[in-house]
């Protein structure tokens, strides 16, 4: 089939990034697909980075998602130099003084850290985990220290915090809220991961502000609003993330918690695509904007992306989906947990597994389990089929452990 060629351009070398252009390949063999990273890496996998690579079970070779060879078999260029400017109108972007025209673009420049508003000279000594680079020395740091502080109970302090735990470090983590993993988890399950992380020998201060971080000899002292003091020679901060969009204000492209992206990950500007991370965008099955930060859907979203770009017109309808792995434990979530009638609860141990299903409507709109490694993966990729399906559920099944989920699915 006769193609016209394209020039394709990809800011941003993330998962979406390097998804998207091998699923433009598979359909267009004629267009150049070019990506643009800040990086002076191949496009590499984000989890590990918490978990494995910090624990030296994964090498830095060992997280890149394809090598140079099978990009440039490919097709695929990569070009390590930062974006400073895109024109819209002219199709046009710089990097210095290097200009880059393109027919289509594709926007994955993810998410950043919100950072703590502390004195500067506490401020540049303070931690955080977003890239490779950051991993590193946060790895090497850590080799050298014993007490260290986490500032924030999210997905990605806790994963830190069970990472170093299991390299003998002796752990603190801080966090404002009343529970750890507030925004999304069910109370029960963040207080069992709380236990779980206390058993282990971590510190968890919730319902924690802090008050005045001191620079002392041997590192930090941390004076929390009820005078609790915390010392630490290293400072860890995950208080969350903000998408990365501060390159498309004052430009035509709409942005409101992200960029404004329809079902087809097409932006307010022909031709101008965006996924992953940065998106803010429309999902038809939930009838409702949402931003995802996940290394699921940067993957299918960066895939629906791809095929759009190659004009494929395809709806992005992925039930999201993530988890979190801290100790020998495994949390799962899918779908939307915060709009239902009821709970219903699964099983009552983490040995098996224990699931919180969400429920309106008679039907399942969301699920978050909590077991051990393999326990819960396998209804929970279940409860994502039913909810895609809108299919409703016998309570009686879903509370009964040792009746199969798959009882539940139609044909």
């Amino acid at each position: 089939m006769f193609m016209n060629s394209n020039k394709i351009s990809i800011i941003g070398a993330g998962q979406a990034a390097i998804y998207a252009a091998i699923e433009i390949r598979k359909h267009d063999n004629e267009s150049t697909i070019t990506i643009f990273g800040e990086e002076n890496y191949l496009p590499y996998e984000r989890p590990p980075l918490s978990k494995d690579f910090l624990m030296n079970k994964k090498k830095e070779d060992e997280i890149f998602f394809f090598n140079k060879q099978f990009l440039e078999d490919k097709k695929i260029s990569f070009i390590n130099k930062k974006i400073d400017k895109v024109d819209f109108k002219n199709k046009l972007i710089t990097s210095h003084n290097d200009n880059f025209f393109y027919d289509k673009l594709l926007i994955t420049t993810g998410s950043i850290n919100r950072k703590l508003e502390l004195d500067s000279q506490i401020d540049n000594k303070i931690y955080y985990l977003r890239n490779l680079d950051e991993a590193i020395k946060i790895k090497d740091k850590t080799l050298k220290a014993d007490k260290i502080a986490i500032i924030g109970g999210g997905f990605i302090g806790l994963e830190i915090a069970s990472s170093l735990n299991q390299l003998n470090k002796e752990v603190s983590v801080i966090e404002i809220s009343n529970q750890i993993m507030g925004r999304i988890i069910p109370a029960p399950i963040a207080n069992l991961v709380k236990t779980e992380h206390e058993k282990y020998g971590n510190k968890i201060y919730v319902d924690s502000k802090i008050n005045n971080i001191q620079k002392t000899h041997e590192g930090f002292k941390i004076i929390l609003e009820n005078e609790t003091i915390i010392e630490a020679e290293i400072i860890i901060a995950g208080i969350g993330s903000m998408p990365s969009i501060s390159l498309f204000n004052n430009t035509d492209l709409k942005l409101d918690n992200g960029i404004l992206t329809d079902e087809y990950c097409q932006t307010s500007i022909k031709n101008v695509f965006a996924a992953g991370d940065v998106t803010n965008f429309y999902h038809p099955f939930f009838n409702t904007r949402l931003r995802l930060e996940s290394y699921q859907h940067a993957q299918n979203q960066g895939i629906n992306a791809g095929k759009n770009i190659a004009g494929i017109k395809t709806e992005y309808t992925s039930i999201p989906w993530m988890w979190s792995d801290q100790f020998n434990l495994n949390l799962q979530l899918t779908g939307l947990c915060n709009k239902y009638d009821e709970i219903i609860i699964r099983g009552d141990t983490l040995e098996n597994g224990i699931i919180h299903f969400f429920i309106k409507n008679n039907k399942i709109v969301g699920a978050c389990g909590l077991g051990l490694m393999g326990k819960v993966g396998r209804d929970i990729r279940i409860s994502s089929k039913l909810i895609e399906k809108n299919t409703s559920v016998d309570k009686k099944t879903l509370i009964d452990p040792n009746t199969k989920l798959n009882k539940l699915m139609k044909n």
